[in-house]
């Protein structure tokens, strides 16, 4: 009986050791000054949701929001609650960049892209991908840099 004692709460330790990177999506309250922001500039703004992000290093809330044409923005803010950029979505899929493609082909030899967004770096050079992607029944949610580095890869 201790064996099987033993051995459960061994693999209850090594399952706890290798966490997976994919964050949780339980809802967040959007900070008031986010909310007061976005209104500012956007009055009709409607269903305001919010996530956690990463993006040119920098840990950011993900807003993304309806005006009154059903039309769904997504900017990003810093965690004090300014205004960091805004992504774009991409509609053709050809405008992504080769060298980002190409990593994908190395990373995900078998995949198809679902959604792909644009996020340009308002401090410098550079902009960055939030791609969502199926490879072989996964659902992946991929953040690379336009040189093809792979930032982050969730699962979701």
């Amino acid at each position: 009986m201790s064996k099987y004692l033993l051995s459960t709460l061994i693999l209850i330790n090594c399952a706890m050791a290798f966490p997976i990177s994919a964050e949780s999506t339980k809802s967040m309250d959007v900070p008031d000054k986010v909310v007061a922001n976005i209104q500012k500039r956007h009055p009709k703004a409607r269903d305001i949701k919010i996530s956690r992000e990463r993006h040119f290093g920098i840990d950011l809330l993900e807003v993304s929001f309806k005006k009154q044409e059903d039309e769904q923005f997504l900017e990003l803010f810093t965690q004090q609650g300014h205004l960091f950029t805004s992504e774009l979505l991409i509609e053709d899929l050809d405008q992504i960049s080769p060298k980002v493609i190409d990593s994908l082909k190395q990373q995900f030899p078998k995949y198809s892209i679902k959604k792909a967004e644009l996020i340009g770096n308002p401090n410098g050079i550079g902009e960055e991908y939030e791609i969502y992607l199926d490879a072989e029944g996964i659902s992946w949610k991929i953040s690379i840099d336009d040189q093809g580095h792979i930032e982050q890869k969730d699962r979701v």
